[in-house]
């Protein structure tokens, strides 16, 4: 009987040894990327690391150009150091440009159809000719791949834009309620900046985009305050000179109802937001002001909130999920819609946020 487990374990650890890949025999593309050449031809990047020692490289960049991006890809096969693995990506990167010309979900079909793709890759749009992201050197940072992954996720902790991985974008291209949104990422003086979010109609297609500084309100409406969000406001209103306050937003209670009338929706948005204030640099009596500062933080963030809904509804595009609380509530009157960017570019939307300070500081 040992015997017979001697010989069949044997057999186990001979046929491993026969199947197994050295990582210096693979090409590992963590990045993807899609633009638009000057003859309209796609250009396909990918970006791999490279585990050869005798490399003076740790990543390689590989362009092609193709009908499609399984095109793109069947080309690279030619340039790759080793066998083009695709199911460990992290990113996939859209130029503006090309998500501005083209229906992202003609494009983007293979990472949702091949079951060896990761459907977890963040989608960024990347604000320029992907040439100059692919290109770029980081001497101070980790490999591009990582790095831009880095870059993005810690923008969206700090609320200076959004993140969504290619499942979500998926999701909510195909949900009526909604319509998708995507993080924009940059190249300024040679290093990586995140900042601002790019919107897509029902076509997905690019049709505008907010600032960085419109990000975090973005994160408000989508009730996402956590971790804190930070604002700064001028206080000129306010102490009639041209000073600055800055608070930070520690939690939020939210109520989105619905309604129709007239022949249009209605949204009455209720929100009660937890601040601190982290920076003052003009004197304000706190303790008897205190009233009088919230009422203002109130109407200062209702300004801004009401400004972004505007330009949404400008582009007939709701990446908030209005349409969501308009479905849940309102679900006949939701379904006789066509289209419901159109119904949402109609709507009136009223936002009511009231301010508590929970505290301005250890100073006196």
């Amino acid at each position: 009987m040992k015997k017979c487990m001697y010989v069949i374990l044997c057999f186990f650890i001979a046929t491993g040894c026969g199947i197994r890949t050295q990582l210096d025999e693979l090409t590992l593309v963590l990045t993807v990327g899609l633009d638009e050449g000057k003859d309209g031809n796609l250009l396909v990047y990918s970006i791999s690391p490279v585990f050869n020692k005798e490399s003076k490289n740790i990543y390689e960049v590989i362009r092609t150009v193709g009908m499609t991006p399984r095109n793109g890809r069947s080309k690279a096969n030619a340039f790759a150091s080793g066998k083009i693995v695709g199911g460990k990506a992290q990113n996939i990167i859209v130029s503006k440009t090309f998500a501005k010309n083209h229906d992202m979900f003609s494009y983007l079909d293979v990472f949702f159809r091949d079951p060896k793709n990761s459907t977890t890759a963040n989608f960024i749009v990347f604000d320029g000719p992907l040439k100059d992201l692919m290109y770029v050197r980081l001497d101070d940072k980790p490999r591009l791949s990582v790095a831009i992954r880095d870059v993005i996720l810690t923008a969206h902790a700090n609320k200076q834009t959004t993140k969504i991985n290619m499942l979500d974008f998926r999701r909510s291209s195909l949900d009526r309620a909604q319509t998708p949104f995507a993080p924009i990422l940059k190249v300024h003086k040679g290093d990586l900046v995140a900042g601002g979010i790019a919107l897509f109609n029902r076509q997905r297609k690019y049709v505008g985009s907010l600032s960085q500084k419109e990000s975090p309100y973005f994160a408000i409406l989508k009730k996402n305050v956590k971790p804190a969000t930070s604002l700064t406001f001028q206080t000129k209103e306010l102490t009639k000179q041209k000073e600055y306050v800055s608070i930070s937003i520690e939690h939020g209670d939210f109520s989105y109802k619905p309604s129709f009338r007239n022949g249009a929706f209605h949204f009455d948005v209720h929100m009660k937001l937890g601040v601190i204030v982290t920076e003052l640099t003009t004197y304000i009596d706190m303790k008897k002001e205190k009233k009088k500062v919230e009422k203002w933080l109130a109407k200062e963030i209702q300004k801004q909130l009401e400004s972004i809904v505007k330009k949404m509804q400008k582009y007939e595009v709701d990446p908030v999920g209005f349409g969501l609380y308009a479905r849940a509530y309102e679900y006949k009157l939701f379904q006789k819609q066509k289209s419901w960017p159109k119904a949402f570019a109609k709507a009136k939307i009223n936002i009511h946020p009231t301010v508590e300070i929970i505290s301005y500081g250890v100073l006196q």
